[in-house]
């Protein structure tokens, strides 16, 4: 599976675990394969369970909510996490989750491609200007988290 398809899928869950944050992710999850993808690609059921990188966001957001959003509002000047559409949330939730673990040389993401990653799915799921916010927030979001590794050494 490509990253790109692996961030789709991870926003389309972290989507709908906003609606059901009482379940379990690992039951979402089965729900969705189960019931929700598209048929006609079965095996892209079977690709997500397999792909590492789908796993380890997915359940990593999740796993890192309170911190991530803790971040977004600090980032978000005067927007209350509330007021942001639930696409540009979880869209914003993949690249800052990206930014803090896995921005490292294991796995190599850079900040810009989680902040571009993030702004593309954006423009192609949510509203025509929903992704100069999503930019400006992960931007912001960027530096505050350099700031915080910067202290930390």
């Amino acid at each position: 599976m490509k990253r790109r398809q692996a961030r789709e899928a991870v926003l389309c869950m972290l989507f709908d675990y906003g609606f059901h944050t009482e379940e379990k992710p690992e039951e979402l999850l089965e729900l969705y394969l189960d019931y929700f993808y598209d048929k006609k690609e079965e095996n892209i059921s079977e690709e997500i369970r397999l792909d590492d990188y789908f796993s380890k966001v997915y359940f990593g957001v999740i796993a890192n909510i309170a911190e991530i959003d803790g971040i977004i509002e600090k980032c978000s000047q005067k927007w209350s996490k509330k007021r942001i559409s639930r696409i540009s949330l979880s869209a914003i939730r993949i690249a800052i989750y990206e930014m803090l673990y896995m921005s490292g040389e294991k796995d190599g993401i850079s900040p810009e491609i989680s902040i571009n990653e993030a702004v593309e799915l954006v423009k192609k799921y949510d509203s025509e200007d929903s992704y100069t916010f999503v930019n400006g927030v992960l931007g912001a979001a960027y530096r505050l988290i350099k700031e915080q590794k910067s202290a930390a050494e």
